[in-house]
């Protein structure tokens, strides 16, 4: 069945259907307990449809616009939460001409406490704006226009932050907005735009934080739907509360004090829903209860973060008031209420002092007629905590508040009607056994665990009329990133050899053509050596709790060579700073420090070290690898492409590299034998190996004769860097023989096998020292091999994964 008809037909006669599938029923208790006060007509009520009412701080103010049938007017009621029934007459504000239905009024207060009542004048086709400072001093003269001509407009609803204004209203089968920062004058209205292009049905309802940083419009769609428009500084972001096979209608929107939304709704199938936003912005749903509601399901959240629901309805035992309020312990209180005669068109609010009191208003066809009835409930109200909690020392601007001292100060400010006679104020744990405090107002609270980021200070309070503490806790949460911690800034911060990196691509990596190798040099080496007038920097977040921000490359003596900003991870290749400020770079050890700043303004500064070992104008930065001295033989497994070249002895001396030099304040330590300037074996880091193919002859070795030969060169291989991590008499180095092998027996010669099984034959091996910078020696060291057919090509294999 279509959903509007389904609607239509049970507003007719209430039906008994099941529960929405998959929605949580919310359980209804019998605490807390709450007391019906009573019930009075509003004076001076007759002819108002949908009257509205708001509650902030202990004033509750309804508006409404009443009078005899078209001839209407808009109308402010204001009383003190006191426990009273009493009512005052109204103010009346100015003429809202047309049928009721349509010619409404709403009002709203502002977290400043600053009133507004609206009207719609259908008549002019206007909505109408008056304020108030307080409440209490009006001018009806000082009146405002948010909108004049253009259509027939519907349902207006009001919401004010302290600095912005926004009515929203029904027009068209669309729900539409102005908004304006001028919140005195009442002027400055922006062009008429569309909150949902989604088909648009009944009233929307719109709140504002408490705070007034957020604001929300929840409405309801033709197709049955609850829909959520969140502002976003330049119109509203759509989600979808709920969408089930029942009729969903007549939403309401607010605002707890930790600015998450509620949403309450109906579905004319007789089910009333919940749902408080959760930490993704989506709305898990609850039932509430099956309460046959009719018209608007009113939520209100009150200063501890528990929600009030009101609405009027028919069980089949007459039509009634229907109050419900959450516990501390989240289970749900009811109270039901008789007005002794037909009731529709419900709205509820919530105020807070010694007790917390819900009221309501309703349309209440009596024998007068049609007028206001307001209904009072009362509950005990818990409420003796902080109503605020202002971390005092956080840093400007931060959100969640980021606190860089090794204490937490600040402010509390109880809740209303409270005078409290103690605090007790901790971290991290609710501990009701923890000493309290006389109340002052304020809290200096030492962070015993400075290396936590995230805390969270929790505050209690005794009213001085109570023996006890309040049982409810309030709370804030803050981030502790203190630069008296142990680790002030959470960083790990490497330097090396920029070659071992890609950030300058080198030239002579095994799967690229070798270039111009003695000007260019490796592709790895020793972490603590270059060759280039650079370093490679490497600055990772390891868990700081604000987040790296920021670095400084620092001279040994702390003068500023360089600086640069982080986000997330930094890793790049920079200059490296020379020896003494405003000096160029020489070759040999330079030192300077690497400053890192953490985005709460911490700092830590580590010393760092590189060996700058360029090649040489002449050479002289390179190895030196004496031939006559040297004998590398290959293994003799003549069945496989991986081989091993066997040092059986090796001579290379180097002006600056020396094996085994522990560095550790570069963030790297070498393991290997110690530093001997005197053994050869001890100055050079590695190998640059190349390999090519003499084909399958007997005479290959003379008719391909060693490089540079035929037109080619060193520059034709690819060549392999292989660390030798203990160059000593059978030390082993494992190679690929496939890996960039130059094919001479081609026409033109090229580089690679892969997995070929037919390139059985001789190669030939080429061997040049390097240092740890990747200077390579001039000298180059040859030894040939075979490779029997019949030999192994590794493989590796793969699972094949389906989905």
């Amino acid at each position: 069945m279509n959903r509007i008809f389904l609607m239509l037909a049970i507003l007719v006669a209430t039906v008994s259907i099941g529960a929405a599938p998959q929605v949580p029923r919310i359980a209804l208790a019998q605490e807390p307990t709450i007391d019906f006060i009573g019930q009075v007509t509003i004076p001076t009520s007759g002819n108002v449809k949908f009257p509205q009412i708001m509650g902030r701080g202990d004033t509750v103010h309804i508006a409404g616009s009443g009078g005899r049938g078209d001839d209407n007017f808009a109308r402010y009621w204001r009383k003190s939460a006191d426990g009273t029934l009493n009512f005052a007459d109204p103010r009346t504000l100015g003429p809202a001409t047309g049928p009721p239905n349509y010619a409404n009024s709403d009002v709203t207060i502002a977290p400043n406490g600053r009133v507004y009542v609206i009207a719609n004048n259908t008549g002019d086709q206007a909505i109408y704006l008056w304020s108030s400072s307080d409440g209490t001093s009006w001018n009806p003269d000082d009146r405002k226009t948010v909108i004049r001509g253009g259509g027939f407009r519907v349902y207006p609803h009001i919401a004010a932050s302290n600095n912005r204004l926004w009515v929203v209203w029904n027009q068209d089968g669309r729900y539409r907005y102005r908004t304006t920062t001028d919140v005195t004058g009442g002027g400055g209205w922006t062009g008429t735009r569309v909150v949902s292009n989604r088909e648009s049905f009944g009233h929307p309802s719109v709140a504002v934080s408490p705070d007034g940083s957020r604001m929300a419009v929840a409405y309801a769609i033709s197709d049955g739907d609850i829909y959520v428009g969140i502002w976003n500084g330049d119109g509203f972001t759509e989600r979808l509360v709920h969408n089930n096979n029942l009729y969903l209608a007549d939403p309401t929107v607010a605002f707890g004090p930790d600015n998450r939304i509620w949403v309450a709704w109906r579905a004319v199938e007789d089910e009333v829903y919940v749902s408080r936003e959760n930490d993704q912005g989506n709305f898990p749903v609850s039932r509430l209860l099956r309460a046959g509601s009719y018209g608007t399901v009113s939520i209100s959240v009150d200063p501890q973060n528990l929600a009030h629901v009101f609405w009027v309805g028919n069980r089949g035992d007459g039509w009634k008031a229907y109050y419900a309020r959450q516990g501390t312990d989240g289970s749900w209180g009811l109270r039901v209420a008789d007005p002794g005669a037909f009731i529709v068109n419900g709205m509820g609010a919530v105020t807070v002092s010694d007790f917390a009191y819900g009221h309501g208003v309703t349309e209440y066809f009596g024998g007068s007629g049609l007028v206001t009835r307001y209904y009072l409930f009362r509950s005990q109200g818990n409420n003796c905590v902080a109503q605020t909690i202002t971390i005092g020392n956080a840093l400007p601007g931060t959100n969640p508040p980021v606190v860089r001292d090794p204490t937490v100060v600040g402010t509390l400010a109880p809740s209303a009607g409270c005078t409290p006679a103690e605090q007790r104020v901790v971290l991290n744990a609710q501990d009701a056994n923890a000493p309290a405090a006389p109340w002052s107002g304020a809290y200096n609270v030492p962070i015993t665990n400075l290396e936590q980021c995230v805390q969270t200070l929790h505050v209690q309070l005794r009213a001085n009329n109570r023996a006890q503490f309040d049982p409810q806790w309030r709370s804030v949460t803050f981030i502790a990133d203190p630069q008296a911690a142990g680790t002030p800034v959470d960083a790990a911060v490497d330097v090396m050899n920029p070659k071992m990196f890609g950030l300058i691509p080198p030239v002579f990596s095994p799967v690229s053509p070798a270039g111009d190798m003695m000007s260019e040099g490796a592709s790895t080496g020793d972490p603590g050596y270059t060759r280039i007038d650079q370093m490679h920097l490497r600055i990772a977040d390891i868990g700081d709790c604000t987040g790296i921000g920021a670095y400084n490359v620092l001279f040994d003596n702390g003068t500023l060579s360089q600086s640069g900003t982080i986000t997330g991870t930094f890793a790049s290749n920079l200059p490296l700073p020379p020896q003494v400020p405003n000096t160029d770079l020489v070759a040999g050890e330079t030192l300077f420090k690497i400053q890192v700043f953490d985005r709460a303004g911490n700092s830590v500064t580590l010393p760092r070290r590189m060996v700058y070992d360029p090649p040489g104008t002449n050479g002289e930065g390179r190895p030196v690898m004496d031939l006559s001295q040297t004998d590398l033989t290959p293994d003799t497994n003549t069945l496989t492409i991986l081989r091993s070249l066997i040092i059986n002895t090796i001579v290379v001396t180097d002006n600056l590299y020396r094996r085994g030099e522990s560095v550790p304040t570069r963030g790297y330590t070498n393991n290997q034998t110690p530093p001997n300037s005197g053994d050869a074996t001890k100055q050079f880091w590695g190998l640059w190996i190349a390999v090519e193919y003499l084909g399958k002859g007997a005479n290959a070795e003379s008719q391909y004769p060693p490089l540079p030969s035929g037109g080619l060169t060193f520059d034709n291989l690819r060549w392999q860097p292989v660390e030798v991590p203990n160059a000593v008499s059978g030390a082993r180095v494992r190679f690929n023989l496939f890996d960039g092998v130059l094919n001479r027996t081609a026409s033109s010669p090229t580089n690679g096998f892969g997995p070929d099984l037919t390139k059985d034959g001789t190669y030939r091996v080429y061997v040049k020292a390097l240092d740890g910078a990747g200077n390579a020696s001039t000298a180059t060291y040859s030894t040939t091999l075979r490779l029997d057919p019949g030999y192994e090509v590794p493989t590796i294999r793969l699972p094949i994964i389906r989905r």
